[in-house]
Order: structure tokens, then C-alpha cells, then sequence
């Protein structure tokens, strides 16, 4: 039996992070959360095991394109899924990132986003 995918979300908003911990949770996903950039690159520095990171585009103090390029930089192949409510993000983030997700989505295509990228990077 394989163990279950890893996901680490990165949200500065901690209502939203709760409920996207619950509903990842809710299909077999393990969850790890970060209120900001700099506590999710923690995370990985300490060694998680993480499949996938679940970033928020806007955050205070690093946004979520600084943190996708210093992700990629330390650890190239971890797959990044972006998220954001708003509707023009830079097509040089899109570049960056394996998947991305406008919010207010229905959480199936937050979880099809998911599952394809993992599916793709053949986790």
C-alpha cells in the first residue's frame, strides 16, 4: 500500500487554510499548512516529505511568485499548484508553476488540479 500524497498549503488567510486542510484531508491527502512564505520553505528546510505545494498568489511579505521561484530553485521537481481570486496572474508565474487554480472554484477542480499534476510527475 503506498502512503498518501503530501501536501503542503501555503495561505496567509487562516479560515481558507483550514477548510482547504479539511477538504484535502477529506481525499486521502496528508496536510501540512503555512501562514506565510517564509513558514513554508521552513517546512521544507526541516525535511517534510511533501508531494505537492498549494500556494496563494497574494500574501503579505513574500508573494506567492517569490515563493514559487525560491521553491523551484531548492527543490526543482516539487510540483507547485497556485491559487489566486484574481484573474490576471503574470504569465511569468504561470511559467514557473506546474498547475493553477482560480479560488471560488468547486473544490473538484481543486482536487483534479491536484491529482493531474501529481498523476503527471507519476505520484
Amino acid at each position: 500500500m503506498s502512503r498518501p500524497s503530501t501536501i503542503l498549503c501555503i495561505d496567509d488567510e487562516a479560515q481558507i487554510l483550514s477548510l482547504r486542510k479539511e477538504l484535502l484531508e477529506t481525499y486521502g491527502f496528508k496536510v501540512l499548512v503555512a501562514r506565510s512564505g517564509r513558514d513554508g520553505l521552513r517546512l521544507l528546510s526541516e525535511g517534510h516529505s511533501v508531494d505537492l505545494v498549494l500556494l496563494d498568489y497574494i500574501m503579505p511579505e513574500m508573494s506567492g511568485d517569490r515563493i514559487a521561484v525560491e521553491v523551484k530553485r531548492l527543490y526543482p521537481r516539487l510540483p507547485i499548484v497556485v491559487m489566486s481570486g484574481f484573474p490576471d496572474v503574470p504569465e511569468a508565474l504561470l511559467t514557473i508553476v506546474d498547475g493553477y487554480v482560480r479560488k471560488g472554484q468547486d473544490p473538484e477542480l481543486v482536487i483534479g488540479a491536484i491529482t493531474n499534476v501529481l498523476a503527471s510527475k507519476g505520484q
